[in-house]
């Protein structure tokens, strides 16, 4: 499936339109933008954004903003932010996504790490001198709000933590830039599918996860962010799998054990695995390698990046990984 901004070059180029004017300080201290397209000068207005602990206001446009996830800092990177630090990619050795690659400086930016929860250390987050900090996804967003929130303007999110779409963090950088027309059109452009393969409707798909030799996680949830994803095609879970017993240590996903994987046939399977040694383990096993999907060529092994993509959506990782998935998608529908 291509999206209406197709790929990465169409979301590069929009970043460099929205980011395309000139800005400078007026005598009265509010900083001014001149539209390079028109020459109309626009004055940034204060901001107040409301979430679950109240509201914060921004009252002028952030120049040194701090995000403490994927998708705040690929809607800054999207719209032309600045960041001077950002969520690093837990599942990139680099700490780079590679739908951030073209953006996204190391050279200017701190690449911040989170902890076993999903929190980000205060005192590095201020060793950067933020102006702006965007918080919907950090695991310990309430306690950074509680902490820095008297000292620079703290987004956290506004329902309950990691509960906010990438719809909703786009559109709240949107507003704290002063684009929220942009970000308007951005999201818009990400949600409108186009050239999806025709055939697809009704056709089933699983995704598998084996994080660690002997652990196969299968996702059996439809109100999963991938599931949303495979919806837009017409594509559904299997129901053997949606049947299965929910892992109560991980929600939304199943584990299933190796006497077991003849459940894991599908139209369309997606194997992630952790480590090559889990990798190994899975496509090994001769249970597995029964399965119709795997003998009939219907499985797709990919890496943790897909997986991340898929559930942890965001404005540029969406259109990645629909890139990545066109092919697939449309050999799958061909069958």
């Amino acid at each position: 499936m291509k999206w209406r901004i197709t790929g990465m070059a169409g979301l590069i180029g929009a970043a460099a339109l929205v980011a395309g004017c000139s800005q400078e300080a007026s005598s009265t201290g509010v900083v001014t933008g001149a539209s390079e397209a028109t020459g109309v000068v626009t004055e940034y207005e204060s901001i107040t954004v409301t979430h679950a602990f109240g509201e914060t206001v921004v009252e002028s446009e952030p120049q040194r903003i701090v995000a403490l996830g994927a998708t705040a800092t690929d809607a800054v990177l999207a719209l032309g932010g600045t960041l001077v630090g950002a969520a690093a990619s837990p599942v990139s050795a680099t700490g780079i996504s590679p739908w951030q690659e073209d953006l996204l400086d190391p050279a200017s930016t701190t690449l911040l790490q989170m902890d076993q929860v999903g929190g980000y250390d205060y005192e590095q987050i201020l060793s950067l001198d933020p102006d702006v900090v965007l918080a919907q996804e950090a695991g310990n967003a309430e306690a950074i709000y509680d902490e820095l929130g008297d000292v620079v303007p703290v987004i956290p999110f506004h329902e309950n933590v990691f509960g906010d779409s990438w719809q909703t963090v786009t559109r709240d950088v949107a507003t704290i830039l002063g684009k929220e027309e942009a970000g308007d059109e951005l999201v818009a452009s990400v949600e409108s599918a186009s050239d999806a393969p025709d055939g697809l409707d009704g056709r089933t798909w699983l995704f598998l996860a084996a994080p660690a030799p002997g652990l196969v996680n299968v996702i059996n949830n439809e109100d999963d962010p991938m599931s949303q994803f495979f919806a837009r095609y017409g594509m559904k879970i299997s129901p053997e799998v949606l049947a299965l017993e929910d892992n109560a240590q991980n929600p939304g996903t199943a584990v299933v054990s190796e006497e077991n994987y003849g459940v894991l046939d599908a139209d369309f399977v997606i194997v992630a695995a952790g480590s090559d040694e889990a990798s190994s383990q899975l496509l090994g096993s001769p249970t597995f390698s029964a399965v119709p999907a795997v003998v009939d060529g219907r499985t797709w092994v990919t890496d943790m990046t897909v997986a991340m993509a898929l559930r942890s959506p965001t404005v540029l990782a969406v259109p990645w990984v629909a890139d990545q998935l066109q092919p697939k998608l449309e050999t799958v529908a061909d069958r």
